[in-house]
C-alpha cells in the first residue's frame, strides 16, 4: 500500500511549527496526549482515544531529530500500533522561506498490512487530513 503523503503550508516561523511538533504538551492540544521528548533513540507513547483507533497506546521510538537550523528541521519516528499489529514511519520534514514554513509529512510502512486491513491506512489518512488542517493550522495561524 502506498505511503501517505501530505505537503501543507503554514503561515508561521519554523521556530513556532518546530515546537507543535516536538513539545509533550503543544503536541497534545493537536494529535494527542503522548509522553514525547526531543532526544534521538528516546520511546514514547501517544494514547490513542478509543473511537479513533484500537484505544491501545501508539509506541513510537524517535529516529531522527534535527532542529531548525538554516530553516530546515527534520524530525521521525517509529509509529506502533497493535491492532492489527504494525509498525510505520512517520517524518516529518519542515523548510521555511519569507515567514511561511512548509511541512511535508510521509507516512510509510503500510505495506506490510493484510489485505483486508487497508482501512487501517485509509482511517490514518483521514487522520492526518483532521489533525493538520482543523487542528494544528488554527494553533499555528488563529482561527479562520
Amino acid at each position: 500500500m502506498a505511503d501517505i503523503r501530505r505537503t501543507i503550508e503554514f503561515q508561521a516561523p519554523i521556530e513556532l511549527v518546530w515546537t507543535y511538533l516536538t513539545d509533550s504538551d503543544k503536541i497534545a492540544q493537536w494529535m494527542m496526549p503522548n509522553t514525547f521528548l526531543p532526544v534521538d533513540g528516546r520511546a514514547f507513547t501517544m494514547d490513542c482515544p478509543p473511537g479513533i483507533g484500537s484505544g491501545a497506546p501508539v509506541k513510537c521510538v524517535v529516529t531522527a531529530l534535527e532542529a531548525p537550523s538554516g530553516k530546515r528541521a527534520h524530525l521521525a519516528y517509529s509509529w506502533e500500533i497493535d491492532q492489527p499489529p504494525l509498525t510505520t514511519q512517520l517524518t516529518m520534514a519542515l523548510r521555511e522561506q519569507d515567514g511561511v514554513t512548509t511541512l511535508d509529512l510521509v507516512h510509510s510502512g503500510w505495506q506490510a498490512l493484510g489485505p483486508d486491513d487497508g482501512h487501517v491506512r485509509d482511517r490514518h489518512e483521514q487522520g492526518w487530513d483532521q489533525l493538520l488542517e482543523h487542528r494544528l493550522r488554527p494553533l499555528l495561524e488563529g482561527p479562520a
